[in-house]
């Protein structure tokens, strides 16, 4: 997403229209105060009509310039506001995907060192090198592993036990647990952020 306008940008400019109405309020203020204090001076009941007519008149000129400023404060606050908004939508969407990814490379990472240990039993018994395990099957298993992470997951909210998780899908217990841990790892994680 292109940001038109940044977060300071937006500060700035209710910033700088919360001054221009405390300056105009500021003068509403003092000019009300000079009428009255002339009001005082004058001792005609003619002039008196005629200065509170003029400071109506003052008055309502202030209030009118302020009512488009007051408008316009209205709809920056409230763009500025969904675009917080957007913001915080944006953040968690790529804080799950971040989560899925983590998870995703951790349960590769076991697979990995699982393949590992095998390859290192089987070396061992046979007393011979035997040539390494075609690693590409783990890029294409990547897929297979974000799926069964949500499944895991999935059936977990559901109330299934690791084992019954486990011997569904047929992947070993500790996947299972591994992939639940990090998953409320990065519930938690999330909830002490907000």
């Amino acid at each position: 997403m292109i940001e038109l306008f940044s977060l300071e940008f937006w500060i700035a400019i209710l910033f700088i229209i919360n001054f221009v109405l405390v300056v105009f309020l500021f003068l509403f203020v003092k000019r009300v105060n000079r009428i009255k204090l002339s009001d005082v001076d004058k001792n005609h009941h003619d002039n008196r009509q005629e200065n509170a007519k003029h400071a109506l008149g003052s008055s309502t000129d202030i209030i009118e310039m302020l009512e488009p400023l007051v408008k316009e404060s209205r709809k920056a606050a409230l763009s500025f506001d969904e675009q917080i908004q957007e913001k915080k939508r944006l953040i968690k969407e790529l804080n799950d995907a971040l989560d899925s990814r983590i998870i995703s490379i951790n349960l590769l990472l076991s697979r990995a060192d699982a393949l590992q240990k095998k390859l290192e039993e089987r070396q061992n018994q046979a007393n011979q090198s035997f040539p390494l395990p075609d690693y590409s099957i783990l890029k294409s298993s990547s897929n297979v592993v974000l799926d069964q992470q949500n499944q895991i997951i999935e059936m977990y909210n559901q109330d299934f036990d690791i084992d019954s998780i486990a011997q569904r899908l047929s992947i070993p217990k500790g996947e299972v647990q591994l992939v639940i841990d990090l998953k409320k790892k990065f519930v938690a994680m999330e909830k002490n952020s907000r």
